[in-house]
């Protein structure tokens, strides 16, 4: 099976809400290869209302030669009436991760790397948000980020939630969550936890995507990776994201 079937495997299995037995094709040997699948998913769409940010487990930055990764936002829903209903695929992975997104407010050059003003200027806010990680193959999260990035980053979805106004003067711990599901605590942590905070995940990403002759637009949404866990999550499963005096975030996962 060539790069082009897997892409294709991904992106028919996401569309019907099918889960996959097991990893379509033989698995990239390299985050470059892996990106070039996601490159063939993308090809599929009309377009992207944003990006994903997440952080590789130390161990295993070595053997892959990066420290984060990348994928696209498959579904953005900006929070409405709770608790907000998310649909995951049967079968497949599904998990909640409580986040913090930055909506661009400019475009940014493609192919270009903005300075780091150029960079904060083009951030025009800061939310709390919840990305529903997920992938019609229930394995994928074990078999590591190079299988990750292959599925469409391991993305099904990113609720965002209340703008935070001051969050440029705050220290990231203050910037404090903890993560609930189904009425039990799961994870606490904060946008410290976030190597270099949420501006560090952004700046990262611009650079990765300049390598891909792609930028952010204004109204862009960056999720910035996960603050209190990956915490893997059923169909029927319930989860709250509190974020104290920034708000909340609750979801009802359905299949």
């Amino acid at each position: 099976m060539t790069s082009r079937s897997t892409a294709d495997a991904f992106v028919e299995a996401r569309r019907h809400w099918r889960s996959l037995p097991e990893f379509p094709g033989r698995l990239p040997t390299s985050l470059e290869q892996a990106y070039t699948v996601q490159e063939m998913c993308l090809s599929a769409y009309a377009g992207v209302r944003g990006w994903k940010v997440a952080s590789i487990r130390p161990e295993l930055r070595g053997s892959v030669g990066a420290e984060r990764t990348v994928g696209p936002i498959m579904g953005l829903i900006e929070e409405g009436t709770e608790p907000v209903q998310v649909t995951i695929i049967k079968g497949g992975f599904s998990a909640v991760e409580a986040e913090f997104a930055c909506q661009i407010s400019k475009d940014l050059m493609p192919g270009r790397v903005p300075s780091k003003d150029e960079l904060l200027d083009a951030i025009g806010s800061l939310h709390i948000a919840c990305e529903v990680a997920g992938s019609p193959l229930a394995t994928l999260n074990d078999l590591g980020p190079i299988a990750a990035v292959s599925d469409h980053g391991n993305n099904l979805a990113v609720v965002v939630g209340a703008q935070i106004a001051d969050w440029r003067s705050r220290p990231l711990d203050t910037l404090a969550v903890r993560t609930l599901l189904d009425d039990r605590i799961v994870g606490e942590g904060s946008a410290a936890n976030i190597a270099g905070g949420p501006v560090a995940a952004v700046s990262f990403l611009v650079t990765h995507l300049a390598a891909r002759g792609r930028s952010l637009r204004a109204g862009d949404w960056v999720s910035t990776g996960a603050t209190t866990g990956v915490h893997r999550a059923a169909v029927g499963a319930s989860a709250l994201l509190d974020f104290g005096v920034d708000g909340r975030i609750q979801l009802s996962l359905t299949g």
